[in-house]
């Protein structure tokens, strides 16, 4: 399995337990504030994924002599 799949699993079962919670009576303030907690270290990864990402476009189209 690849990080993306484990990575995009991990979304789909945070989501599932969100739900469930909801629908079973709501959450305490400790769940909520472990929720916010994932929302924004999801955000901060995603975040630096993308400036990773952007950091090898733009290395490998300057090898072909194309600015980013």
């Amino acid at each position: 399995m690849s990080p993306e799949e484990k990575e995009e699993l991990i979304v789909h079962g945070v989501r599932f337990a969100f739900r469930v919670h909801q629908f079973a009576g709501g959450f305490d303030v400790d769940t909520m504030r472990a929720f916010q907690e994932l929302r924004e270290k999801a955000g901060s990864c995603h975040a630096e994924c993308d400036v990773q990402q952007n950091k090898l476009v733009c290395s490998s189209s300057s090898r072909r002599s194309t600015p980013c």
